[in-house]
C-alpha cells in the first residue's frame, strides 16, 4: 500500500504555504495544546502522554528537532543538527544548554534512529551522548533551487533599495552571537580592507542572538566599513550571496552549515574556519582558515590577490552545492521510515 503521511502541529499551526503543493495528500492533525505546552507537559513535566495516540498510531513517528516526545507504539526518530552546546557551553545560551542537556539524551534513549546533519555531528553524538553508531545516519541536508549562479534582472538595484547595499562588499551570514566568530572576522577585515580596496565593505546580514553586544560594538567602531542589515528574507538571500565577493564564514562549530552551502550554489567563493562539519560541506572548493583574526586576515588576503583561485571558486561552487539536494535527503529519510516500518 501506498504511504501515508501525518503532519502533527500544535494547535493553531498551520504547514508554510511553500509545502503546501508537495504535501497535498498529507493529513494534518493538531495537538489540542499550543507548542509551548506541549513542551512544558512532555519534556518539563514528563507526563507519559504517547504523541502517537494523539495522531492515528502511525508505524514511524519522526522529529525533527532534538525532542521526542513519548510514543506508545510507533517506532522514533529524531533528528539532532548540532551539539555545539555540548561541545563550545561558552558560545551556548545557558538556560537553553541546561535544559537541552536534561532532555535531549531521554529523547535518544526513545528513539529507533538518531539522524544527524553532517558526520561530524554524528560522531557527536556517538561520543558525547554515547549513542550506539548502529543507532545513528548521517543525512545531510540541501540547497534549494532559487541558489544558483544565474543573476536575477535588477537584483543589485533591488538589494540597494531594500537593505542600502553597494558592491564591492563580503558578506558574513548567521546569527549575531558569540558562536559564529564575528568580532575576529570584523577584525581581520579591518585588517586587510585598506589594501584590498577602498571600496570595500563588510556586510552581516542576521538576525540578533545572544550575547551580541561585543560584536555590535566592534562593528559601530568600524564605521562604514562594516554593515549590519539584520535578518534578510529568504527570497533576498540568492543575490545576496551572488552579488558578493566572497562569504566569510569563520564560526567556531557547525553541525552543518547551510550559508557556505548557499553561496557556493550561487558561485560565490568560500572562506571558512577549517573544523566541525564545515570540511564536509565545503571541501576541495573554498579557502580555509582559522578562527584567531590573524589566520582570517591572511585567507581574506590571500583570496583577493589570487584572480586565479577567485575564478576557480565561482566555477566549481555551484557543481559541489549539487551533490546536497533536498530531494536526495529526503529519498534517504523515506527508506529508513521503510527499513523501521
Amino acid at each position: 500500500t501506498a504511504d501515508q503521511h501525518t503532519v502533527v502541529l500544535p494547535r493553531g499551526a498551520r504547514l508554510p504555504a511553500a509545502t503546501s503543493a508537495a504535501t497535498a495528500d498529507w493529513r494534518p492533525v493538531h495537538l489540542p495544546v499550543g507548542e509551548r505546552v506541549a513542551e512544558i507537559v512532555w519534556h518539563r513535566l514528563r507526563l507519559p502522554i504517547p504523541v502517537d495516540r494523539l495522531c492515528g498510531m502511525p508505524d514511524v513517528y519522526h522529529s525533527p528537532n532534538f525532542l521526542l516526545p513519548p510514543l506508545a507504539r510507533a517506532r522514533g526518530v529524531v533528528t539532532v543538527h548540532d551539539l555545539s552546546y555540548l561541545r563550545l557551553p561558552q558560545y551556548a545560551f545557558p538556560a537553553l544548554a541546561e535544559y537541552l542537556r536534561k532532555t535531549v539524551p531521554r529523547s535518544l534513549e526513545r528513539a529507533e534512529l538518531v539522524l544527524a546533519d553532517s558526520r561530524n555531528t554524528a560522531a557527536d553524538v556517538v561520543e558525547l551522548l554515547h549513542v550506539p553508531p548502529d543507532r545513528v545516519r548521517t543525512v545531510y541536508p540541501g540547497v534549494g533551487p532559487a541558489f544558483g549562479p544565474a543573476e536575477m534582472d535588477g537584483e543589485l538595484t533591488a538589494l540597494a533599495g531594500s537593505y542600502g547595499l553597494r558592491r564591492p562588499y563580503v558578506l558574513c551570514v548567521g546569527t549575531i552571537e558569540p558562536r559564529k566568530n564575528l568580532v575576529a572576522a570584523i577584525q581581520a577585515f579591518m585588517a586587510v580592507a585598506p589594501r584590498l580596496g577602498s571600496g570595500l565593505q563588510l556586510v552581516l546580514a542576521g538576525a540578533i542572538g545572544w550575547l551580541a553586544e561585543e560584536t555590535m560594538g566592534a562593528a559601530q567602531e568600524a564605521g562604514d566599513r562594516v554593515r549590519l542589515v539584520g535578518r534578510v528574507a529568504e527570497e533576498d538571500l540568492p543575490a545576496l550571496y551572488r552579488q558578493a565577493e566572497a562569504l566569510l564564514y569563520p564560526s567556531h562549530y557547525e553541525g552543518f552549515g547551510l550559508p557556505p552551502l548557499e553561496a557556493m550554489a550561487c558561485g560565490t567563493p568560500v572562506i571558512v574556519a577549517r573544523n566541525s562539519s564545515l570540511p564536509e560541506v565545503t571541501g576541495d572548493v573554498a579557502v580555509y582558515c582559522g578562527t584567531d583574526a590573524e589566520s582570517i586576515a591572511a585567507a581574506l588576503d590571500g583570496l583577493f590577490t589570487d584572480p586565479s583561485a577567485q575564478e576557480r571558486l565561482r566555477r566549481d561552487g555551484p557543481a559541489r552545492a549539487r551533490l546536497f539536494t533536498w530531494e536526495k535527503a529526503a529519498e534517504t529519510v523515506r527508506s529508513l521510515y521503510h527499513e523501521l516500518a
